[in-house]
């Protein structure tokens, strides 16, 4: 961790505390793009905090970037600052300038490398996050040796039509009819020294950062309600069953947050699939439950308009399936242990963790 990251947890959680309200989560689930919250957080330089400071960037590591996104899923921020924060890496690891404004990420099956050697592109991508509201979309494909592409649209370069958006963020139908990449802004290249896993591995990782901080969210939310909610002549919060819940809430809270900073600090080296997957099967999981145990103790109360529960919940279950859900990171933690060669599960967390 650098020494940005808990200035920066700070300020962004005073950010979020003053400004990115319950109202505003409601008006930006309504279609309205919250400009001024967005002015604001560009103070944080979400674009440059992983580029090095040699190249103008923050200099901030991959725990200050889950540090961010855990705040940022606590307070239901409205905007796009995962894609943001992951589009900017990938512009600046591949050599590219940095672009102003907010930014959106995809993953793509379409063959960037061929692409690249015929120099045009057609391409249609659905529920891309923030697409029409960005500045540009960063693309991410791969080749038939799992090398990681990069290709970089710029708006004006594609269309947009609205795609569902579960979460109340916005998704869009992204589409390229037949674009030249010598077009103006645009840039097609490999992702040198990285694979396709390893994309779509800080991806996830992102998520599972955000989904820790709606579970912190939603764990506060719960507690307060049934500190407050009386029935019997007492809050439903002494009852015993109603504990048992609470604190498998707070274990499960608990859980994801470990597992996330565990792949943070392992997104180098040999076991950083296998860490990403973990901490996404994980975040996955914890969803699940979390959501479950928090409208079954809100009641009635947690699925109304004007309770705050559904805009955390909504979300985390949206997040649990982006970016791969918990099957799909199941079978790639398996393949990465294989990969990485350990003899079993234990041998394989004793190698990871032992560095």
């Amino acid at each position: 961790m650098s020494e940005l990251a808990r200035p920066l947890a700070e300020a962004a959680e005073r950010l979020f505390a003053q400004r990115c309200g319950t109202d505003v989560v409601a008006s930006a689930d309504a279609g309205t793009w919250p400009q001024a919250l967005w002015s604001a957080l560009e103070a944080l330089t979400p674009a440059q905090l992983l580029v090095s400071e040699d190249r103008g960037g923050a200099g901030g590591d991959w725990l200050d970037a889950c540090a961010l996104l855990e705040r940022a899923g606590e307070f239901n921020l409205p905007l796009p600052v995962a894609e943001t924060v992951l589009a900017g890496w990938l512009l600046d690891r591949a050599g590219l300038p940095a672009v102003a404004g907010p930014l959106s990420f995809a993953c793509t099956t379409v063959d960037l490398a061929a692409a690249h050697r015929q120099g045009r592109v057609a391409i249609e991508a659905r529920n891309v996050p923030w697409a029409a509201r960005s500045a540009g979309i960063v693309l991410v494909g791969t080749n038939a040796s799992a090398e990681a592409w990069l290709l970089y649209l710029p708006n004006g370069a594609y269309t947009t039509t609205p795609d569902r958006a579960p979460a109340g963020d916005p998704r869009d139908r992204v589409a390229v009819l037949d674009l030249a990449l010598s077009a103006p802004g645009v840039a097609c290249q490999r992702l040198q020294g990285l694979r396709h896993a390893e994309v779509l591995g800080r991806a996830a990782l992102l998520r599972a950062a955000q989904i820790a901080g709606a579970c912190r969210r939603v764990l506060a939310l719960t507690l307060a309600y049934t500190g407050e909610r009386v029935q019997f002549g007492r809050a439903i919060g002494q009852f015993q069953a109603v504990q048992h819940q609470l604190a498998q809430l707070a274990e499960e809270t608990a859980a994801v947050r470990v597992a996330v900073q565990a792949a943070a600090n392992t997104s180098e080296g040999p076991w950083s699939v296998a860490a990403m997957a973990a901490a996404k099967l994980r975040a996955g999981e914890a969803a699940g439950l979390c959501v479950r145990i928090a409208h079954q103790l809100h009641g009635a109360m947690g699925v109304t308009a004007e309770h705050p529960l559904h805009q955390s919940t909504r979300r985390m279950l949206a997040w649990r399936d982006e970016h791969g859900a918990e099957a799909y990171w199941a079978r790639e933690l398996v393949q990465a242990l294989r990969d990485a060669g350990a003899p079993g599960a234990w041998q394989a967390i004793v190698a990871a963790t032992n560095r």
